[in-house]
């Protein structure tokens, strides 16, 4: 491609050398730079001395990745270094809206993760914030970043939403009237005045629409007023008219001083108009950063017009992407790709911002001054709220609650069925282990099912807040654990009294009320379980498969009702120490035999001789020798294990760290 000196020089202007560069085949009537400039709103600004700088100079983002099958594991897999982004400079002003563009793996929300300090990798470069170094203090107290995932729960309205956000964000000495009145302010901002008291809705549950839980993530993120605002793909799976809406209401936050910078995929010609500034990303580098009125004459400079009826955006992404579809292919628009990222770093536009990120950041302190914030929330105030914050969004759906109180009781139809009314025979020594055994892993497997369904939103909203600094592991799962606990103790006893009465068991008050507690402590220690699997694995159904294996496992190897366990192999006799149903089947032994006296069936059938036990002792005696002595410690050791599984589910939680959502 031949250039005259006209434009040689408006080339050189907008940033690139001509070398190299070849006509990608475009004809037909083409834009001029004037039919879009004329659409594009210009920030205005009344002070200049207050702009604020977002800077990021010359950053590089280096990651590791297993190479090979999982099941090799760690020893024999290779470790392969990918180079995530490279060499990436660009300057966002307050005031103005900036648009990040590529296709699929450019490198967008990993340029947010490391401007918003939540890399995983190896960085290098600086990302400064008005000329300081930027640090995840910097953006915690002057940032937000609003994920690709809305995080909600959805039995809340949306005032509700934030309303409890809010409580968890805002200083402690923050009063409800001020909340309230914040509350009503991001409410009016994003447009949601409409369906402040509708339900937010979810997969099930109908609520409001795909694009108002988008403003309403927004509106949580606006609660704290921060002066930067990171958006990862916010008009991901809206229409078109939805779409533009957002980003016009982003636009208007801009206007007012903040920093606004989004991802986006597929940006309509209207959303186009709304925007001040456009990065287009390939392969982890820029090939274009600057205003957007100027993206067409540049890249038509560069050989690559737009047609007159052709989104700009939709044709420059396509003309810094990759196609796979052959070697050729491939081998072409890599080429392509490799010369338009030359031409940029070339460019006076791209030699322009460095050299303004020098200027500005030489001279200032090379690390943000600390600054006396407000004190958070206290510890009782986030407690509170997260507890009832979960009761509120249970309560307001009738299913939910009604399957937490009535599934375990609901289980003793089946024995009533098979089992009946216990006798004083021989045979009712059967019955009884076989009923002691339904005891024993009833409870938890339905605390499992309980879990399963109502705890991944939980979970989800967890790693949003936690990632906003809001609370941690702990706190959110002893709320969680004791947002439960109510559920459990009440259809424990609605079980444990139908089971226990009807069916004839050991009679007592006493030993009703200890086979009631054994009951809670394992429909407890089920759930807890299968939160800590959740936290492991993200996928629900395979955290509810290996929880359910883990406690059949329990059951085999410790309880002693399917096999004795003096009878099993020394290391699975050692294993059932470290096992919670060792101890919960010599409770339910022990309180259910001890003081039964049986009777002494007649053999039917001449030379048959059975043995006859008299008394429910002696089956202690011969199975579960001093469980009577021990019921004490065994409770002692069920507490303790309840507890233990939910350290562990914490330290699960916190070894699978907090999860991008994106």
């Amino acid at each position: 491609m031949h250039l005259n000196i006209a434009e040689e020089g408006r080339l050189k202007n907008y940033g690139a050398t001509s070398v190299g560069y070849q006509n990608g085949g475009y004809s037909g009537t083409e834009y001029t730079t004037s039919e879009f400039t004329d659409q594009i709103p210009k920030p205005e600004h009344s002070v200049k001395d207050t702009f604020k700088y977002l800077d990021v100079y010359n950053v590089n983002y280096e990651v590791k990745e297993w190479v090979g099958p999982w099941w090799k594991g760690a020893c024999f897999r290779k470790i392969r270094h990918k180079q995530v982004l490279n060499n990436v400079t660009l300057r966002l002003k307050s005031g103005e809206i900036t648009a990040i563009l590529g296709n699929s793996g450019s490198g967008k929300t990993s340029l947010l993760d490391v401007i918003t300090c939540r890399s995983s990798g190896k960085v290098t470069g600086g990302v400064y914030y008005n000329g300081a170094r930027c640090t995840r203090d910097v953006i915690q107290n002057h940032a937000t970043y609003v994920m690709q995932a809305d995080r909600l729960l959805p039995n809340l309205t949306v005032r509700e939403t934030l309303r409890y956000t809010a409580s968890l964000k805002l200083p402690g000495h923050t009063s409800n009237a001020v909340i309230d009145r914040k509350v009503a302010q991001v409410i009016t901002e994003m447009g949601l005045k409409e369906v402040a008291d509708s339900r937010v809705g979810g997969h099930i549950i109908r609520g409001i629409s795909g694009g108002e839980q988008r403003r309403v993530t927004i509106a949580i993120q606006l609660l704290k007023d921060p002066d930067m605002i990171f958006l990862d793909e916010p008009t991901s799976g809206l229409d078109s008219y939805t779409a533009r809406y957002l980003v016009s209401n982003l636009r208007d936050l801009a206007r007012r001083g903040k920093i606004v910078l989004l991802t986006i995929h597929q940006p309509s010609s209207e959303i186009f108009t709304l925007l001040d500034n456009i990065g287009i990303m390939s392969r982890g580098e820029m090939v274009y950063c600057g205003a957007a009125e100027n993206v067409v004459e540049y890249f038509t400079v560069l050989g690559y017009p737009c047609d007159k009826y052709t989104n700009p955006l939709d044709k420059y992404v396509d003309v810094a992407s990759i196609d796979r579809r052959d070697k050729d292919s491939e081998e072409s628009s890599v080429k392509r790709v490799d010369s338009l990222v030359r031409a940029y770093r070339n460019s006076r536009l791209h030699a322009d911002t460095a050299a303004a990120i020098t200027k500005y950041t030489q001279g200032r302190s090379a690390t943000w001054k600390k600054e006396q914030k407000d004190p958070g929330p206290s510890y009782p105030r986030v407690f509170i709220t997260i507890l009832n914050r979960m009761y509120r969004n249970l309560f307001r759906d009738r299913k939910d609650y009604v399957a937490r109180l009535l599934l375990l009781p609901l289980f003793f139809l089946f024995i009533l069925i098979f089992l009946g009314r216990l006798k004083h025979n021989q045979k009712s020594i059967q019955d009884r282990v076989g009923l002691l055994y339904q005891s024993a892993t009833v409870p938890p497997f339905m605390g499992i099912i309980n879990s399963i369904p109502l705890f991944p939103c939980f979970r989800d909203l967890y790693f949003r807040e936690s990632r906003d600094g809001l609370y941690g592991t702990a706190t959110f799962l002893s709320a969680y654990s004791l947002h439960v606990l109510p559920f459990h103790a009440i259809s424990s006893v609605i079980f444990s009294s139908m089971v226990y009465w009807v069916t004839g068991m050991h009679p007592g008050a006493d030993h009703f009320g200890l086979y009631t507690l054994e009951i809670f402590l394992l429909h407890y220690w089920g759930e807890v379980t299968a939160v800590a699997m959740m936290g492991l694995f993200m996928n629900a159904n395979l955290a509810q498969s290996v929880t359910a294996l883990l406690q059949a496992a329990h059951v085999i190897i410790a309880s002693g009702f399917l096999k004795n366990v003096k009878t099993l192999v020394k290391p699975f006799q050692w294993l059932s120490w470290a096992l919670i149903h060792r101890y919960s089947a010599e409770i339910f032994v022990a309180n259910e035999f001890k003081g039964l006296k049986f009777d002494c069936d007649t053999p039917t059938a001449p030379n048959v001789t059975t043995q006859c036990i008299e008394s429910g002792d002696d089956y202690i005696d011969a199975y579960y020798p001093g469980s009577t002595e021990h019921i004490a410690r065994n409770f002692g050791i069920l507490v303790a294990y309840d507890i233990g599984t939910l350290i562990i589910a914490i330290m699960c939680f916190k070894i699978k760290g907090t999860k991008n959502l994106h």
